[in-house]
């Protein structure tokens, strides 16, 4: 009779002593070690450290830009011959104040005017501050003697005041007068209104210690290393040379490209350049200043008739340069006159253009001036030639060349005129 089939594991086969070596072997076998958890609080403040690190290194390059803006605006704010002259008056100050408390009698009640006046005894150069102290003495002495002379009157007080206003107002107009018109009616007011039973003593002591003060403040800034200019002012009119030639090397390119071009700021550049001129007009003048009375002098050369004759050359080169720039502005747009150009007349203008900025940067670098002059002198007689070959020379391309001569005129004629080149 069929019965259902039994299976059988052959592993069940196995003999029971077999089993128990088997079991022998696993429990000899060292139990098995779990795997090594990471240590999380290392790994999470290795990760912090790296996102510092990034943060840093993000924030750094944008701190240091930042230091030197901020050390830029700083140095824009307090130059240093502006805490020079801090220095200076406050040094003054300290000595009027001790000077003025030692005159004795009542004119140690004012002492306090005499720091006062070396607080106004302040300025760029020795001449500057000794002709405004000068001026504001001048001016407190007339307002001491109109206070007084209206306390004699016995006036009545409005009247008094409308006198004092009257007399004012015209030492204003008065050129030589200058600073010390100002201090006039105030020195009158407190005559009149401080003075008391002794407003003669008053304005004895009070202008007296004020005059004091400013002394030696003129004092003070004449011999605590006063200020001299002329090398930095020599700087600058380089600077400006440099400046010239990169704006007309970039003239000259802009010319040799799509026209009219898309760039126009240099249409402007007139009125920037000669803005310019006039500082550095105001820079030598107080640079020539700075030298009188000045006892750095003694041991400081500068020659700064060579500044001034490099000035009046870079003056009539951006009188001139103006000239080339409307000239060129008005071939592109019509504006400020109407002038037309053709491409090769253009080609010609910017080569002209261009050998002038070689020209300027000879001057500027003291390099082979003769040798840039003649292939400016080359470039401008390329372009004279086209000119007058047309049929109907434009006057607005004769007026660039004839611009362009004076320049470069100008620029041998100063550089002849430097004894360092």
């Amino acid at each position: 009779m069929g019965g259902a089939g039994v299976v059988v594991d052959p592993a069940s086969l196995q003999s029971p002593r077999s089993d128990y070596r088997g079991a022998v072997a696993r429990a000899e076998q060292p139990p098995e070690q779990p795997p090594e958890q990471p240590d999380e609080p290392a790994k999470s403040g290795a990760a912090s450290d790296a996102g510092i690190d990034r943060v840093i290194g993000s924030i750094t390059p944008q701190a240091k830009e930042g230091a030197k803006v901020a050390g830029r605006e700083v140095k824009r704010a307090l130059p240093l011959f502006r805490v020079a002259i801090a220095v200076r008056t406050a040094i003054a100050a300290m000595l009027a104040w001790l000077i003025g408390n030692q005159m004795g009698g009542e004119l140690t009640n004012y002492a306090y005017a005499a720091p006062l006046g070396a607080f106004v005894a302040v300025g760029t150069t020795v001449f500057a501050i000794g002709r405004t102290a000068l001026q504001q003495g001048i001016g407190m002495t007339v307002g001491a003697v109109l206070g007084l002379a209206t306390i004699r009157l016995e006036w009545n007080g409005i009247l008094e005041i409308g006198l004092i206003g009257v007399v004012s107002v015209l030492l204003h107009g008065v050129p030589r007068f200058s600073q010390g018109a100002p201090v006039v009616p105030v020195v009158a007011v407190l005559v009149i209104l401080f003075g008391g039973a002794n407003p003669d003593g008053y304005a004895i002591g009070y202008v007296g210690q004020f005059a004091l003060g400013m002394g030696v403040g003129v004092l003070a800034n004449a011999l605590v290393l006063p200020a001299l200019y002329d090398r930095e002012t020599r700087r600058h009119i380089r600077e400006a040379v440099a400046d010239l030639a990169g704006r007309v090397d970039v003239l000259a390119d802009t010319m040799r490209g799509d026209w009219p071009p898309e760039r126009e700021d240099w249409a402007g550049w007139g009125q920037e350049l000669r803005q310019g001129v006039d500082r550095l007009d105001r820079q030598v003048t107080e640079a020539r200043e700075a030298r009188r009375f000045n006892l750095r002098m003694l041991w400081h050369r500068h020659d700064l008739d060579v500044d001034e004759r490099a000035m009046t050359a870079l003056r009539a080169v951006v009188h001139r340069m103006e000239d080339v720039l409307d000239a060129v502005a008005s071939t592109a747009w019509e504006h400020p006159m109407g002038i037309s150009i053709e491409h090769d007349e253009r080609h010609l203008a910017a080569d002209a253009i261009g050998a002038l900025a070689g020209h300027l940067h000879a001057w500027h670098d003291r390099g082979d001036v003769p040798a840039a002059s003649a292939a400016s002198e080359e470039q401008i007689d390329a372009l004279y030639r086209r000119v007058i070959d047309t049929a109907e020379p434009q006057s607005g391309l004769a007026s660039v060349v004839f611009a362009l001569r004076a320049i470069r005129e100008r620029i041998d004629w100063a550089a002849g005129q430097d004894p360092e080149a």
